[in-house]
């Protein structure tokens, strides 16, 4: 589902329907159908100019995953603790074995 931007035709054949919603003339339209679009624009745009001191395209894929993770918990705050022992109590033990040199 889309605004109307054109460069989403393309994907259908690839088995992604798109679903237009045109709001030429309004420009407060995009704004009431897809509010969450531009906030989390904002934020992400917000982000990268305020966290890290120089984006390079090649570090670009994980800052935008370390933004999305962010924007997915940010109102997960009150029961931190609880899914932190959950994921505590639900999780394999991982043994790490650290070879000892002998000593002769």
């Amino acid at each position: 589902m889309s605004h109307g931007w054109p460069g989403y035709q393309g994907l259908e054949p690839h088995g992604f329907p798109h679903t237009a919603t045109p709001s030429h003339g309004d420009p407060e339209a995009a704004h009431r159908l897809f509010p969450w679009l531009y906030i989390a624009r904002s934020h992400r745009k917000r982000f990268l100019l305020g966290t890290p001191h120089k984006v390079e395209s090649q570090h670009l894929q994980r800052y935008l995953a370390e933004f999305n993770y962010r924007l997915n918990r940010r109102t997960m705050e009150t029961n931190r603790f609880h899914r932190l022992v959950r994921a505590c109590l639900t999780t394999d033990t991982i043994i790490w074995l650290i070879a000892v040199p002998d000593q002769a």
